[in-house]
């Protein structure tokens, strides 16, 4: 009996150990080194200057919405920064370019395009301030 009880309390342990380390990779921001830019003929909108956050969605999403809104609003209250929604299903050739293997899946891109953070999952608006942060400051077209 007593051995029993061990192997509940150990498998319990096991699987919230799981747990907690999956909850703690969610919408974690990660700096990404991609080659190349993508263009706004690509994504199908106008990127942002600055910056540009991209999420990937698909219609049976839950938390898809809920990242939507908080991308928009954290994309506001900063100058050339867009939010575009990108609908997983219907371009599954740009999310497999991009490894995108669930949703949300939201990249951030500077103002050439260029992928400079990646967020896999719902992302707090910390976690959101924080990838918009990776993006290196843009210089001007001109010079004095």
């Amino acid at each position: 009996m007593l051995e029993r009880i061990l192997l509940i309390v150990g498998l319990l342990a096991i699987a919230s150990a799981g747990y907690w380390w999956w909850q703690r990779r969610q919408g974690r921001v990660r700096e990404v080194h991609r080659e190349g830019a993508l263009s706004s003929e690509t994504l199908g909108a106008k990127r942002g200057y600055r910056a540009t956050f991209v999420q990937f969605s698909t219609p049976m999403c839950a938390k898809c919405p809920g990242t939507a809104r908080l991308l928009t609003e954290v994309a506001a209250g900063h100058r050339q920064v867009v939010h575009l929604e990108i609908d997983a299903s219907e371009r599954l050739d740009l999310a497999r370019e991009l490894s995108v293997m669930r949703t949300p899946t939201t990249l951030v891109l500077d103002g050439d395009g260029v992928v400079v953070a990646r967020m896999d999952g719902p992302p707090t608006r910390e976690q959101a301030e924080a990838a918009l942060a990776t993006v290196p400051p843009s210089r001007p077209d001109y010079s004095i």
